[in-house]
């Protein structure tokens, strides 16, 4: 507990304890997630399931700090390597393959599940099995400045497809700095850390908004669409 000394204020001897012995799934391995990783391995957590099959581009070096181009290797990999450099004791396991309607059993037994992704079809995808398995998911999202964070709990909060609806994928490159990433991300783990500490999310049922080029912060709560094929009635 030494090492963890300047957090057992906030999260409490009992809430340390949860985190270093959750199991948290991490689905994607992009520029939210290497930055939520990196903040949940030094907060204490030990046991991973990474999602992720593609392989470091030049273009995601600007914001994606553990990579390097040319690596043939899957993000998951490399993320794993990453993780029990910080801390060898880690347990993780490396998914190499991209979430599907499918391959939902790989975050069995999570306490948690945290949408890194870039893709709609996935994130629906990785809801629909938060859904399923009854397990919070804490979702973020970034393009450009603009950031948002949303936490679904099954059973007590209206799920990601009730918030995102009919979105769609944009064309073409998403805007990305690596600083406003890392901004976003670094909310993103507090809320996954809250959430498993039992302290609770401030984004519970709450759809945040974040403009970084403003400050601006909005914040809706979010209805459950009755229709909604994930969590409606």
């Amino acid at each position: 507990m030494s090492r963890f000394e300047r957090q057992l204020p906030i999260f409490g001897q009992d809430g340390q304890r949860r985190i270093m012995e959750a199991k948290v799934g991490i689905a994607g391995c992009g520029g939210l997630g290497v930055n939520v990783i990196t903040a949940l391995a030094e907060a204490g957590v030990c046991r991973y399931v990474l999602c992720d099959h593609d392989v470091p581009d030049v273009t995601n070096l600007n914001r994606q700090f553990i990579y390097s181009a040319g690596d043939p290797r899957p993000k998951s990999m490399i993320s794993a390597e990453w993780i029990l450099a910080l801390n060898p004791a880690a347990d993780v396991e490396a998914i190499c393959e991209p979430v599907t309607a499918d391959n939902g059993d790989m975050f069995t037994g999570c306490d948690v599940i945290i949408d890194c992704l870039d893709s709609f079809e996935a994130r629906m995808a990785l809801n629909d099995h938060s859904q399923r398995m009854g397990i919070p998911l804490v979702h973020a999202g970034i393009s450009g400045f603009n950031g948002q964070l949303y936490v679904s709990v099954p059973g007590r909060t209206p799920c990601l497809r009730c918030v995102l609806g009919t979105a769609r994928d944009p064309e073409g490159p998403v805007p990305s700095v690596g600083a406003a990433v890392a901004a976003i991300a670094g909310m993103e783990a507090l809320e996954a850390l809250r959430v498993i500490s039992g302290l609770g999310s401030a984004c519970e049922g709450v759809l945040t908004t974040i403009d970084l080029s403003t400050m601006n912060v909005e914040r809706v709560d979010v209805d459950r669409d009755p229709g909604c094929r994930s969590c409606g009635e």
